[in-house]
């Protein structure tokens, strides 16, 4: 009995992961903004600032890019870009 409920629990997490991988997908699909543009965006708020990371998520419902930038002094900022209008959303250091 627990090896059964052990395999249907692991057959469950592969169908999780593999609707959310796709929904990551369609999110990048969707986007109109390219992941290039988001970076530029995004580095044009820290002056001096270099990106070092990104990834796309849902904020508040919508694709977002976050954009993970450093500063000359070694201050990091997230910044978050809207992948269909281009505009800043949020940003935090």
């Amino acid at each position: 009995m627990r090896y059964a409920l052990a395999i249907a629990l692991l057959v469950a997490g592969l169908f999780v992961n593999n609707a959310w991988a796709a929904s990551d997908k369609e999110m990048a699909l969707e986007a109109r903004i390219p992941m290039e543009q988001a970076i530029a965006t995004a580095v044009q708020t820290v002056p001096g600032g270099k990106p070092y990371e990104i990834e796309m998520s849902k904020e508040n419902g919508r694709a977002t890019y976050k954009v993970e930038i450093v500063d000359p002094t070694k201050k990091t900022y997230k910044v978050w870009v809207d992948a269909f209008d281009g505009k800043i959303v949020q940003k935090k250091d």
